[in-house]
C-alpha cells in the first residue's frame, strides 16, 4: 500500500513538472515561424516588399501585389513564413486582384515573438496602412485565413465591415484544438493565446466561404463545422475528403471556388 502510494506521488509530481514545463513552451508549440527573410526571387516584378510600423516600434515587411480591385488581404499560418504563400496565393494576382500578404512579427526576418494579441493588433495596423495607401474603405477588402491565420482574419473583421472573408483550414479556437491534442492536460486552463474564433464570427456580418478537409490531421473538421455553425448568414463550405491541412488549395476547382466567390461579391 506504501509503494502504491508513493507511485501515486511521484506520478502526480512528474504531471505537475510536465504540465508546467508545456505551460513555459505553449507558444513555442503554437508558433513555427521561419525567420529567414522571405526571398522574392522568381515573384520579383509581381509582389513588391512594403512595411509597417507596430504600436511597439518595431518594423514589420510585407509584400504586395497592387493590381486592381478587389484587395485581398491574406495571413498565413503558424509555420513558414510569406515566401511559399506569394506562390500559392499568385493565382489571385493573376486575376487582376491586388493581394497584400501579411506578415507576422518573429517570422520573415521581423523582430519580435507572436502573441495573439500582438499578431491581431500588428496586422490590423497592416490593414490599415492598405486602406489609406490605396484610399478605399474595408467594404472594399476580402480577407483571407489560413489555418492559424483565419483567426486573424476573423478578429479583423469583427471590427472592420469588409467585403467578405474566406478561411482555409479554420478552427472554432485554439483552445479547442488544443485540448484535443492534448486531452490529458488542463489546456483550456493553461492557454494564454485561445485565439477563440468561435465568439468573435458572432460579430461578423460579411459573407464567409470556408475551405476544409474531412481529412484534416492538423485542425480536425469538427472544430471547422463548428465555427461554421456560429457564423451568420450569408455563409457557403466547401468541405473536402481527400486533401489535408495543406493541400486543400491545390486543386484547381478550389482555387476556382475562390475566385467565383470573390466575383459573386463583386458583382
Amino acid at each position: 500500500m506504501k509503494s502504491f502510494s508513493q507511485a501515486i506521488t511521484v506520478f502526480i509530481l512528474f504531471y505537475i513538472i510536465f504540465v508546467g514545463i508545456m505551460y513555459v513552451l505553449q507558444r513555442k508549440l503554437l508558433y513555427y515561424p521561419w525567420k529567414a527573410r522571405p526571398s522574392l526571387g522568381n515573384l520579383k516584378g509581381v509582389y513588391s516588399e512594403v512595411q509597417t510600423q507596430t504600436e511597439d516600434q518595431l518594423t514589420l515587411t510585407h509584400w504586395y501585389a497592387k493590381r486592381g480591385r478587389p484587395y485581398v488581404v491574406i495571413f498565413h499560418g503558424n509555420a513558414g513564413n510569406i515566401e511559399g504563400r506569394g506562390y500559392k496565393f499568385k493565382f489571385l494576382v493573376d486575376q487582376g486582384y491586388s493581394v497584400l500578404l501579411v506578415s507576422y512579427r518573429g517570422y520573415g526576418g521581423n523582430l519580435g515573438q507572436p502573441t495573439e494579441k500582438d499578431l491581431i493588433s500588428d496586422s490590423s495596423l497592416a490593414l490599415e496602412w492598405l486602406l489609406r495607401k490605396e484610399g478605399i474603405s474595408s467594404k472594399e477588402v476580402i480577407l483571407l485565413g489560413e489555418s492559424l491565420g483565419s483567426g486573424v482574419a476573423v478578429a479583423l473583421a469583427a471590427k472592420y465591415p469588409v467585403k467578405g472573408l474566406i478561411f482555409d483550414g479554420a478552427y472554432s479556437s485554439i483552445s479547442d484544438v488544443g485540448q484535443s491534442v492534448y486531452p490529458l492536460l488542463p489546456v483550456r486552463w493553461l492557454l494564454k493565446d485561445t485565439w477563440n474564433s468561435k465568439d468573435r464570427i458572432q460579430k461578423v456580418q460579411s459573407p464567409i466561404l470556408f475551405i476544409h478537409s474531412k481529412r484534416d490531421k492538423v485542425i480536425p473538421f469538427r472544430f471547422a463545422a463548428r465555427l461554421f455553425e456560429a457564423a451568420h448568414e450569408p455563409k457557403k463550405h466547401i468541405w473536402l475528403e481527400q486533401t489535408d491541412h495543406n493541400d486543400n488549395l491545390q486543386t484547381e476547382t478550389v482555387r476556382n471556388s475562390i475566385v467565383k466567390f470573390i466575383q459573386s461579391l463583386w458583382k
